[in-house]
């Protein structure tokens, strides 16, 4: 773990340095002057590439209430951010250890054990904003333009090398690391702290905009700095987002000095923990026991997030009547809150009683007609009761409004090659692998669509460009 540290605090360094000020920062500057070096869609590109490597080494977390929150969270916040139009990739990262990153173009990563530690949701709002002022202030372009040493080729094999590290293969990310000039890159560290601060300072500013409380930033960041004084393992976060005392003081006093909204708890913040915790408490009976506990929590929200992780972990234990029922009452008390309609959902699918899940998910539907997460359960609840061609008319909608989830490629695979279609079943099989870093079993599987179209000459022309796309980004690839 102490190599995957360094390789992140690496790469954090080159995210997160912008070029030191110069005699002539009082003379206005004609346009960007990064982009005569590396364009907006170059650092996109590059960003995506990296994702797509990421994904192939690592695990990502697929549950579709996490991701739809966490998007949700980060877009709100994007949108009070100097991003002029935001196009985010979001991930996040299932491994309890507390993280965050920011990758050029706009890939935004989230470990799940933020959301277990930070104790309410300004706090991961701060953490987001900084991640988000990384990107905003296209520092990965800036460091590059500083540094002559450092050119486009060795940027995208440290990019590699952290993809490599993050999915769990520290000693190799580091040889990779050291075989791109990895001295030349930590001679930077002394400007780490400087601009780090500028992150928090763009950072507050969002969170501000956004209505939310600037305190949290600092307050994090002082858990963090306390608990790496107690710790011998310090939390990864401190390891690439390097925090001192005194910019614990500063962001404290910057956030004393702007503008603090009424103090609120976002429930679906304590759902999220509740659902993550459900997850990842080792045991079936550890989970129940945790959530019996505050099960006579006083707080209204806080009683209500305690239930609703009992009833996730006898779901995990298979318990499904207890799950059923408490769910059930949930619901009942809580008409508004369509989680636990989708939990209903869930435990349905889990005791294989479809036409319950196709029900409650339906019911989500026709009041939130694009929820992700009523979408994704729907169409398995359809693929697993052998209705296929119902599933593809829930999938297609959303692989137009979100054609880089390698999950609904799958789902939508498993929909087509039902179906009896061949052709488009093997296509989405190959999005799903090309999505995944595995670009050469992706362009066999688009082969095998070809041969396979050769007689439609719309879906052959349309599959030929897109294997074309495919081959010309896969040689991108670092």
């Amino acid at each position: 773990m102490k190599l995957l540290h360094r390789a992140l605090l690496l790469l954090c360094c080159l995210l997160s340095n912008p070029a030191p000020a110069s005699a002539n920062d009082d003379l206005p500057i004609l346009g960007d002057p990064t982009a005569a070096l590396m364009s907006a869609d170059q650092e996109y590109r590059l960003g995506r590439a990296w994702l797509r490597q990421l994904r192939g080494q690592t695990s990502i977390m697929s549950d579709p209430l996490i991701q739809e929150y966490v998007e949700s969270l980060v877009y709100k916040l994007a949108s009070f951010s100097d991003l002029k139009e935001p196009d985010l990739d979001i991930v996040v990262i299932n491994s309890r250890q507390i993280n965050a990153f920011a990758v050029p173009g706009g890939v935004i990563g989230l470990n799940a054990g933020l959301f277990l530690n930070a104790e309410d949701e300004s706090e991961v709002g701060g953490v987001v904003a900084h991640e988000i002022a990384h990107v905003s202030q296209r520092h990965f372009a800036r460091r590059y333009l500083d540094s002559k040493k450092v050119n486009t080729a060795v940027l995208a094999a440290m990019l590699a090398s952290l993809a490599i590290a993050i999915a769990g293969d520290g000693e190799a990310g580091m040889a990779g690391i050291a075989a791109t000039q990895a001295g030349a890159i930590q001679a930077q560290l002394a400007y780490s702290r400087q601009n780090e601060r500028e992150a928090d300072r763009v950072g507050m500013q969002t969170l501000v905009s956004a209505g939310m409380d600037p305190g949290g930033m600092p307050r994090f960041f002082e858990r963090m700095h306390n608990e790496k004084q107690f710790s011998g393992d310090p939390p990864e976060f401190l390891l690439t987002h390097p925090v001192t005392e005194s910019r614990i003081s500063d962001s404290r006093a910057r956030a004393r000095n702007l503008p603090s909204p009424p103090m609120t708890v976002s429930p679906h913040y304590l759902l999220v923990q509740a659902r993550l915790r459900a997850a990842f408490i080792q045991g079936d009976d550890q989970a129940i026991s945790y959530f019996e506990r505050y099960s006579n929590e006083r707080s209204a929200l806080a009683l209500q997030a305690a239930r609703y992780g009992l009833a996730l972990s006898h779901l995990r234990a298979n318990h499904y009547d207890l799950a059923r029922s408490l769910m059930e009452q949930l619901a009942a008390q809580y008409p508004d809150e369509l989680w636990f309609r989708l939990g209903l959902a869930e435990v349905a699918v889990d005791e294989e009683d479809y036409p319950r899940a196709i029900d409650e998910a339906r019911r989500v539907l026709k009041i939130s007609p694009d929820d992700y997460a009523a979408s994704i359960l729907l169409s398995k609840a359809y693929l697993r009761s052998k209705q296929p061609t119902l599933a593809l008319p829930v999938l297609k909608p959303l692989l137009n409004k979100r054609p880089t989830d390698p999950q609904i490629w799958d789902l939508a695979a498993d929909a087509y090659g039902n179906s009896g279609d061949r052709i488009r079943a093997l296509h989405a099989r190959a999005e799903s692998q090309f999505l995944r870093g595995n670009g050469s079993k992706a362009l066999l599987q688009m082969q095998y669509a070809l041969q396979d179209a050769e007689d439609d000459f719309a879906l052959y022309s349309k599959l030929s460009g897109r294997m074309k796309t495919m081959q010309r980004l896969s040689e991108e690839e670092f």
